[in-house]
C-alpha cells in the first residue's frame, strides 16, 4: 500500500495517540481511555441509553464512508484498511489502502458508501414518530444534501434499508423532540434550521 502517510493519519493506530480515537471519559475521574480506535473523521455519533448499542458515521478519503458498529477495544482499520482510496494518488495500478478490514484483523464497517456522501450526524427515531417508520435512525449527510433513512437488523450487524430523502442542502446536524415529533436539521449553505414533521 501507499508509503505517502503523513503523521496525523498514522496517530489513528497508535493506542497512545487521542487521534482517530472513541474516547470512554469519566467526567468525575476526570480520566479517559481509548475506547476503539482506526476511526478516520467520526462526525456523528449514536447511542442508547445503557451504551449496548453504538454507532459512528466517518467520513472515509475518497469515497469509503462508513457506518460502523462500535465494540469495546476494536480497530477499524483506519489508515490502513478502507474501501475508499487516498486523494493525490494518480495513475495507480494498485490500491493504496487495503480493501478488506477483516483480512488484516480490522472490524468491517456495518456499510460503506463510494462515492463519498459525507455523513455528519446519526439519530434514533422513537416508534411515536411514524408507524411506518419503526426503528428507524436518521443520518445527515454534507456533500450528498440529503438525509438518508437507515434501519438495521435486530442485532445491529447489518443495515438492510437505506433510503435517500432529497434536502438539497449540507446537513450538519440532527435534533429529534419527541414531544413535538419534530426533526431538526441544521442547514449549513444557508445558515438555517429546517423543520421537518409529519403531514396531517
Amino acid at each position: 500500500f501507499s508509503k505517502n502517510y503523513n503523521f496525523s493519519v498514522t496517530r489513528a493506530q497508535n493506542e497512545k495517540s487521542i487521534f482517530g480515537k472513541i474516547l470512554l471519559i469519566d467526567p468525575l475521574k476526570k480520566t479517559y481511555e481509548n475506547f476503539s480506535m482506526g476511526h478516520r473523521v467520526a462526525l456523528g455519533l449514536y447511542s442508547d441509553l445503557n451504551g449496548d448499542i453504538m454507532l459512528s458515521v466517518e467520513n472515509g478519503p475518497k469515497g469509503g464512508d462508513e457506518i460502523n458498529k462500535l465494540v469495546y477495544k476494536n480497530n477499524y482499520g483506519w489508515n490502513i484498511a478502507s474501501y475508499g482510496e487516498e486523494y493525490g494518488v494518480k495513475k495507480q495500478r494498485q490500491p493504496s489502502l487495503f480493501k478488506s478490514h477483516s483480512e488484516r484483523n480490522f472490524t468491517e464497517p456495518l456499510f460503506s458508501y463510494t462515492p463519498s456522501i459525507a455523513p455528519s450526524s446519526i439519530i434514533k427515531l422513537d416508534n411515536n414518530f411514524s408507524p411506518f417508520w419503526r426503528d428507524n435512525f436518521l443520518m445527515g449527510t454534507l456533500i450528498y444534501g440529503h438525509l438518508v433513512r437507515l434501519k438495521f437488523d435486530k442485532n445491529f450487524d447489518k443495515l438492510i434499508l437505506n433510503e435517500p430523502i432529497y434536502i438539497g442542502e449540507r446537513i450538519r446536524d440532527l435534533i429529534y423532540i419527541k414531544k413535538s415529533k419534530i426533526i431538526l436539521l441544521a442547514l449549513e449553505s444557508t445558515g438555517s434550521i429546517g423543520l421537518l414533521s409529519l403531514k396531517n
